[in-house]
């Protein structure tokens, strides 16, 4: 059988996927330019962070980045996805909340506007985010999640649902991330039975 047809996402929208357990959630850039932000229902940042600590290092250690083999948690502390792939520059932001509409001086929906709209839940509802095609720097005085990326046609994350889960892929609407130019996403869910 073969795989469904990515849906497309342009630059500056977000698309709503209902996953089921087991199913996979590929996300790619077509052409190099774009990157974007994921979320679910309940997923919490600050206790994934902790988590992933807690699985690399057995002890209460927060990291940046989600990597292949990662689990994305909700606030229960129950893991929600896995990360399964990571294809390309860039890692798996999980410090940064997402943009919102407050923050661009033009008024243009952030990221957190885009995704809490798609999975239909208020804004303040949305309590986590990952950023993918990103990478940061650490110095002394901050973190810098933001950094020069340098994306290649097809790279892509891939994420599995450990549960039944709504989530949500935006197309960062943000013309100032070094290395990212206007383009769309390609997401394609593929049934658990039909993974290749």
């Amino acid at each position: 059988m073969s795989p469904p047809d990515p849906v497309r996402i342009e630059h500056g929208t977000a698309r709503r996927f209902g996953l089921a357990a087991g199913e996979l959630i590929r996300i790619a850039t077509p052409d190099g330019a774009q990157g974007g932000d994921f979320s679910f229902t309940g997923f919490d940042q600050a206790v994934t962070r902790n988590a992933i600590g807690w699985e690399l290092y057995g002890r209460p250690w927060l990291v940046f980045s989600a990597d292949p083999g990662s689990r994305l948690y909700d606030g229960d502390g129950e893991p929600v996805l896995e990360v399964v792939a990571a294809e390309g520059d860039g890692r798996n932001d999980i410090m940064y909340p997402g943009c919102w509409s407050g923050v661009y001086d033009d008024g243009r929906p952030g990221c957190r506007d885009l995704i809490s709209a798609a999975l239909g839940i208020e804004r303040r509802e949305l309590t986590g985010m990952l950023s993918f095609f990103v990478n940061h720097s650490v110095d002394d005085d901050s973190y810098r999640g933001l950094a020069e990326v340098s994306l290649s046609p097809g790279d892509h994350i891939e994420l599995k649902a450990l549960r039944a889960s709504d989530c949500a892929v935006s197309a960062c609407p943000d013309t100032g991330i070094p290395g990212w130019s206007a383009g769309p996403l390609e997401v394609t869910v593929t049934a658990a039975g039909d993974a290749a």
